[in-house]
């Protein structure tokens, strides 16, 4: 059993990486800096040495992370272990710091307090880089390679109690993770290595998303770490994977301004016409770590039309959250939906939005925002022109018959009615809020982060 002296520390060759992989050399987004990292060993994490989950990530503030809804941890059915991944709010919100990109299917043994599988961090698309977003400092000047970008779900594969185990990104008990748990038990783990991490992308015909890999069933290696945090070299992770599954293709080197033109303009690393259910895009990895995303465009529009929520969904949700508490058959009357679907979507204090989020692709956050934000501002502007047009004809409510003419010189028919309801002391906000349901139902129209 491997022991250090009480209050040693060792300092990994490399700083941990935020915003990139596990591990990297370039400096902090944050201006946070962690402290030298502890090494433990317990004979059932297979005596690599591992990293205290408090000096990775302090404890107040993942506790807070949690709290604030932004970081969800899942515990594990049968085993201490918990795994924490940022929220779909958390991504909504945009939310990131160094410890919700850091959150992405972090495994960690409750009883001891330490990391039993390293994450791949959030990384964002390339856009976000140059659009000064805080979590998203300016691209670095150095080599990068590019890789496929894997149309699948995130598998973490580690090793715990005598075996190797999968999770999924936010889940130890998903579909996805048992059949990747299966696909393992079905092959030969012999070269893999207890204490890494291996990430993979977990493909079979059933979990498709949109592209089409036909009936391709496979585990696609696409990062490994050390016990430490450190990566691993992809071409060495690749030697342990060989038996297992294969490993996410490479291009030839390729100037970055170029790939984005091309996978801008609908086509492949190498310039040949993509259909978007032949792949997804590319993910483009620096020498310090740092990842970045580049979606080919007709992928980024099927996903669209495949996910299909349009603007009046965005409106439903959004005011079954809005006027959660009130009388759900109220509720529903206003919204044309049903009071069963008003409990369902907001039993044990859940969000309407958070629900209608996980339908939606991270990458589309930003249209739906703004139909958000638009459908509030005109839902504020009609409840103002309301109430100052009562207030206008307020002198003449002793006398109905002239206060409904006075009414009815009013040109805009919600304002009318809205005018009548306030005269009767009666709230105007559900009234308000079905005047501005959208009138078209056409699915996301764009997508600037694409």
């Amino acid at each position: 059993m491997w022991t250090i002296a009480a209050g040693q520390t060792h300092r990994p060759r490399v700083f941990i990486r935020i915003a990139g992989g596990c591990g990297g050399q370039i400096e902090n987004p944050w201006p946070i800096r962690f402290p030298a990292v502890k090494l433990l060993s317990t004979a059932h994490l297979s005596g690599a040495a591992v990293i205290d989950l408090d000096r990775l990530i302090p404890s107040a503030r993942l506790a807070s992370a949690v709290a604030a809804g932004h970081v969800v941890r899942k515990a594990h059915p049968e085993l201490p272990l918990s795994l924490y991944s940022y929220s779909r709010a958390c991504q909504y919100e945009q939310a990131w710091d160094e410890v919700t990109t850091r959150c992405r299917g972090l495994v960690v043994d409750d009883e001891r307090g330490v990391v039993v599988a390293h994450c791949l961090p959030k990384f964002f698309n390339v856009g976000e880089h140059s659009a000064g977003r805080h979590y998203a400092p300016p691209l670095p000047d150095e080599p990068f390679e590019v890789f496929d970008k894997v149309d699948g779900s995130l598998g973490i594969v580690f090793h715990y109690a005598g075996r190797w185990r999968v999770a999924s990104r936010g889940s130890f008990t998903s579909g996805q993770a048992a059949w990747a748990g299966a696909w393992l038990d079905g092959r030969d783990t012999g070269k893999l290595r207890p204490g890494v991490t291996y990430l993979a992308e977990i493909l079979y015909p059933e979990n498709r998303i949109v592209v089409d890999y036909g009936g391709r069933r496979d585990l696609v290696l696409l990062a490994a770490y050390e016990s430490t945090g450190e990566e691993i070299a992809l071409d060495r992770a690749a030697e342990d994977w060989a038996a297992v599954g294969s490993v996410a293709r490479s291009w030839p080197a390729v100037p970055l301004a170029e790939l984005l033109a091309r996978t801008g303009s609908n086509a492949h690393a190498d310039g040949r016409e993509a259909t978007g259910t032949d792949a997804e895009g590319y993910v483009v990895r620096y020498a310090s770590g740092l990842r970045v995303k580049a979606k080919i465009s007709e992928y980024v529009r099927l996903h669209k039309v495949l996910t299909g929520i349009t603007e009046r969904d965005i409106w439903r949700f959004l005011g079954i959250r809005r006027f959660a508490g009130r009388d759900p058959k109220r509720v529903a009357q206003a919204i044309g939906c049903g009071s069963g679907e008003i409990a369902a979507l907001t039993a044990d204090g859940a969000d309407p939005l958070e629900v209608m989020l996980q339908q939606v692709p991270d990458e589309f956050d930003t249209w739906v925002r703004s139909v958000a934000d638009r459908l509030d501002a005109e839902a504020a502007e009609a409840a103002r022109l309301a109430a100052e047009r009562f207030a206008q004809i307020a002198h003449l409510a002793q006398d109905r018959g002239a206060f409904a003419r006075a009414v009815q010189r009013i040109p805009d028919r919600t304002v009318r009615a809205s005018v009548f309801q306030l005269l009767d002391g009666r709230d105007i906000d559900l009234l308000i809020w079905r005047s501005v349901k959208p009138t078209a139902a056409d699915p996301f129209t764009n997508d600037e982060e694409g």
